[in-house]
């Protein structure tokens, strides 16, 4: 069986810890070995060699079969080399190539956190396809992603994004739009990451399902069609939302638990680290980025605490390192959403009420500046990264997110609002 997404690849290091026998198993797989698996043995440590039997995979009881495949299909996204995300599933993408049982196996660990771009989209959509036409042609072959994908990711897919335009199949009795494939799987995660530009298709596949449920006879007794609790936006902007203007989207927002902004935009980054160099806001007071005025928090009903990001900035301070894309220490801001709805979003976190910094950026001769522009730091989460992440300057980065945050964000931050670097 081939696996069809197969851009998304990762490599084999944590296998090394499944000791000497599944270790030398596992390497034939990787060479595509699958002839007489089940007959070829591997020897135990030569210690033991003489005094005990030579041992085979398939003398395995299969439920233990069952969890090593399980294990070794697993990415790792904590990682402590250099991060590699086009590596991610390669191991996984091996073990398909053995058998139906194996694919059966691994596709569920690979389909839980899924990460998506222009370079993979296209992928993962003509996978879609495949399976698609595999439900009507070929119904062994088939295998329903939907249910197994917890976690997905796209980031700015640029002319990739999955159209709504019907594509045609030799295959299939139907034509179907990428759309209408994909959007199972956005509205199926509970935990969905996307490029704030691209917010778009999920404004698309929200109001799609939303349209089928207003056809039906029995509206109020059905589940909202989505399962989307943690909703986290990259590169964050101060455009206004078309999501919030409609019922779907309205509906999509109230039900949305966590909303995490991730990572900052390069402005923002630069203003923050700009801010503490030059002493605009004391040395544990954060200054909240613009965009977050235009966020209709009031349509996060359910909403109980949003995250953001900051470079951890320490002085004396050298911007020229930071200018040439040097990383630094992150620090994850959780705020209750109390403090966001039904009120002015603040526009500082304060470390200390009684420092004498920290009205700087605030100070207009035209604005009063009063207690609701100002929240306590004592009522605000902060967690360090343990290692430093890559921040964008405006004079290093492209139009990308950097692998960084989706190792970040794949590592649990969306799950868990924790850090794992």
């Amino acid at each position: 069986m081939n696996l069809a997404w197969t851009v998304i690849a990762r490599g084999s290091h944590t296998l090394t810890r499944l000791g000497p026998l599944l270790w030398n198993f596992f390497c034939y797989c990787s060479r595509g070995v699958k002839r007489r698996l089940f007959q070829t043995s591997f020897p135990y440590h030569s210690a033991i060699m003489e005094s005990t039997p030579r041992a085979s995979f398939n003398d395995l009881p299969a439920e233990i079969v069952a969890i090593v495949i399980k294990y070794a299909a697993e990415p790792t996204f904590t990682q402590d080399e250099e991060y590699e995300p086009t590596n991610l599933y390669s191991t996984a993408r091996e073990l398909c190539l053995v058998s139906r049982t194996f694919r059966h196996l691994a596709l569920p660990i690979v389909l839980h956190t899924v990460l998506l771009d222009f370079d993979n989209m296209p992928a993962f959509l003509h996978a879609l396809r495949m399976q698609n036409e595999y439900a009507q042609t070929y119904p062994a072959l088939r295998f329903e992603y939907t249910p197994h994908v917890r976690n997905i990711w796209i980031g700015e897919c640029l002319d990739e994004c999955p159209s709504d335009a019907p594509v045609d199949s030799s295959l299939t009795s139907e034509p179907v739009s990428d759309l209408d494939l994909i959007a199972p799987l956005l509205l199926g995660a509970s935990s969905l990451a996307i490029d704030f530009s691209c917010l778009y298709l999920v404004t698309s596949c929200i109001e799609r399902a939303w349209t089928r449920m207003d056809k039906s006879t029995d509206r109020e007794s059905l589940p909202l069609p989505w399962n989307t609790k943690t909703l986290t936006l990259s590169r964050m902007s101060c455009d206004t939302w078309e999501m919030a203007t409609l019922a779907s989207g309205s509906a999509f927002l109230a039900s949305i638990t966590h909303f995490i902004a991730l990572p900052p935009e390069e402005d923002d980054t630069y203003l923050h680290i700009l801010f503490r160099t030059r002493r605009g806001v004391g040395p544990q007071n954060y200054a909240t980025p613009l965009w977050m005025s235009y966020v209709p928090w009031n349509s996060f009903e359910r909403l109980e605490r949003a995250s953001l990001v900051f470079p951890r900035v320490q002085l004396p301070f050298d911007m020229f390192e930071y200018s040439i894309g040097a990383k630094l220490h992150a620090e994850l801001l959780t705020l209750p959403g109390s403090m966001l709805k039904g009120r002015r979003v603040p526009a500082e976190i304060q470390g200390s009420k009684d420092t004498e910094e920290g009205y700087f950026s605030l100070q207009d001769g035209n604005a009063a500046v009063s207690d609701e522009d100002f929240v306590s730091l004592n009522d605000v989460h902060v967690a360090v990264s343990d290692h430093p992440v890559h921040f964008c300057a405006m004079t290093t980065c492209g139009s990308c997110v950097h692998p960084d945050w989706q190792k970040v964000w794949a590592s649990g931050l969306q799950a868990e609002g924790r850090w794992v670097l």
